[in-house]
């Protein structure tokens, strides 16, 4: 069998390239993904579905009041999806419950849930994902709320990078000098700023790019003023894929308008 960590060469592809090939899919809801922001809105809330096997809706509850909640119905694995496009007008500053139950489930009975506040400018994603310990054994669903930083970043390139898939505890490391990221395991993040323009990737040993454990790849290019959140998913090898998402920079920029399943 391929060792796990050969698996993850097509997260180094993304966390180098950050191309969206494909956009999730959803059932009766219609996600009407933007291709260019347009006037920023005043807080915005992502979400990102990486429970392999299991379509779910999900449910997003403002200030806890249950007459202003909203469902989205049957979103499946991979998706990652900007509220403020799937559900014009409906986000702004405020208390937010993330409720998500198997698809036609009692919404009263939530698989896993968890609750953020969105303050004025700022941009969340909660994402939905299989625990799993530094070795990469599962473990058992859970929601993390992670912060997307929208700093400028002066004409360079941010790149966030979420470990939500099972999968053992590895480093990132670009053109095979300082990592990209150290070492990081399941429900940890980790993020950079570096320059815009090509670069290659190698998947090494944690704190050791001399210790290559695939790769390398590239070289890809990085796109300027801009952070690039990508969310490593699912189990290796069966179900493991790439959800990302943009989020311009800089005090001009607006927030994510689109994401996608690599």
């Amino acid at each position: 069998m391929m060792h796990p960590i050969s698996g993850l060469l097509g997260a180094a592809a993304i966390i180098a390239g950050a191309v969206v090939a494909s956009t999730g899919t959803v059932g009766a809801n219609s996600w009407n993904y933007r291709e260019g922001g347009t006037q920023a809105p005043s807080a915005d809330l992502n979400i990102v579905h990486g429970v392999p096997g299991l379509a779910v809706d999900n449910y997003v509850v403002e200030d806890f009041d249950v007459f202003q909640g909203k469902e989205l119905s049957d979103v499946t694995f991979g998706t990652a999806a900007d509220l403020n496009d799937a559900l014009p007008g409906f986000v702004t500053p405020g208390f937010y419950l993330t409720d998500i139950v198997g698809h036609g489930g009692n919404p009263f009975k939530p698989v896993p849930l968890t609750s953020t506040h969105l303050g004025f400018g700022q941009s969340k994603t909660a994402v939905a994902y299989v625990g799993a310990s530094a070795a990469g054994v599962a473990g058992s669903p859970k929601v993390t709320v992670c912060n997307n930083s929208v700093t400028a970043t002066n004409g360079k390139v941010r790149v966030s990078v979420t470990h939500t898939a099972v999968a053992p505890t590895v480093g990132v490391c670009p053109d095979r000098t300082v990592p990209l990221v150290p070492a990081f395991s399941n429900g940890q993040q980790a993020s950079t700023v570096v320059p815009a323009g090509p670069c290659s990737v190698t998947v090494a040993a944690p704190d050791n790019c001399s210790s290559v454990l695939a790769g390398p790849i590239g070289p890809v290019a990085l796109a300027a003023d801009a952070t690039t959140r990508v969310y490593a998913i699912g189990t290796y090898p069966s179900t493991f894929t790439m959800a990302s998402l943009v989020v311009p920079t800089g005090p001009a920029s607006s927030f994510p308008s689109w994401g996608g399943r690599i």
